[in-house]
């Protein structure tokens, strides 16, 4: 729960800098780096914990794209606009699915009278 709760604020973390840069979206590689790591090493954290197993390979995926974002911006260089987008709508899905890892949690007696 801890690694989730953590997830939420590095996903904000994501869109309050993609949102606030100069120019929107223009993060720099290190941000990029240190973000996609976090989110990779608190996924792997919080599957610990997790009733289903979807929510921390989401996280996993989506910094695993924020890492080539960073890889790309690097090599060739990418308009701030699509790292804008990118940003920002990576660190909704990741805030968002961390919480909803956090909130999901079924009644074990339920679950385990229904099977």
């Amino acid at each position: 729960m801890i690694a989730n709760l953590a997830n939420i604020l590095i996903g904000l973390w994501l869109v309050y800098r993609a949102i606030f840069s100069i120019p929107a979206g223009d993060m720099s590689q290190i941000e990029l780096i240190a973000g996609g790591v976090a989110v990779i090493l608190l996924a792997l954290w919080a599957r610990r914990t997790d009733f289903m197993s979807w929510n921390s390979w989401t996280n996993i995926i989506l910094a695993a794209l924020i890492l080539l974002l960073a890889v790309v911006h690097r090599a060739v260089g990418v308009d701030p606009l699509i790292s804008f987008w990118m940003i920002l709508l990576i660190g909704i899905t990741v805030a968002i699915a961390a919480m909803w890892s956090i909130l999901y949690r079924p009644n074990i007696a339920e679950a385990a009278s229904s099977q």
